[in-house]
């Protein structure tokens, strides 16, 4: 009975520490499943929230770099996770009810795509990387002896 309180306790404090590292925020979500960096989860979490934002737009609220922004819609558009549209800046003008708007021509925005593929497409990705996770558990002792420590089972 010891043995087992000692074993709960010490998931207790394992669960503790997860939860101050943030473990499960969904910043190391997308890094973890998707490998975004930073600035891609930023842009990608903005995307999610706002409809039809341009790069201008995405710097502006985040803080950040123009080019940056625009590295960051590129590799989330190869992964499917956003599209992107021409607009005129009329149309643009319009959708952001912006009247003091004078510029002409076009330019990118950004959506995010149904928020159910997302999910189903998240949903995958987690199948998958728990399966490796498995299979890297399962051969954990094989990994220690490779490095040198010698495993020995309890």
């Amino acid at each position: 009975m010891e043995v087992i309180e000692r074993q709960l306790k010490e998931f207790e404090r394992i669960d503790d520490l997860l939860d101050k590292k943030e473990i499960f925020s969904s910043e190391r979500l997308f890094k973890c499943i998707l490998g975004l960096n930073k600035t891609e989860s930023k842009v990608f979490g903005h995307i999610l929230k706002n409809n039809n934002v341009s790069t201008s737009e995405i710097a502006s609220k985040l803080n950040m770099e123009r080019s940056s922004i625009q590295r960051a819609v590129q590799n989330l558009s190869k992964l499917q996770l956003i599209n992107r549209k021409s607009i005129s800046m009329k149309e643009f003008r319009d959708v952001k009810a912006k009247s003091n708007f004078k510029k002409q021509g076009y330019l990118y925005v950004y959506n995010a795509k149904n928020m159910e593929s997302i999910k189903v497409q998240f949903k995958k990705l987690l199948d998958k990387w728990y399966n490796s996770m498995v299979v890297y558990v399962e051969n954990l002792e094989n990994l220690c002896e490779c490095c040198g420590f010698k495993f020995e089972p309890c």
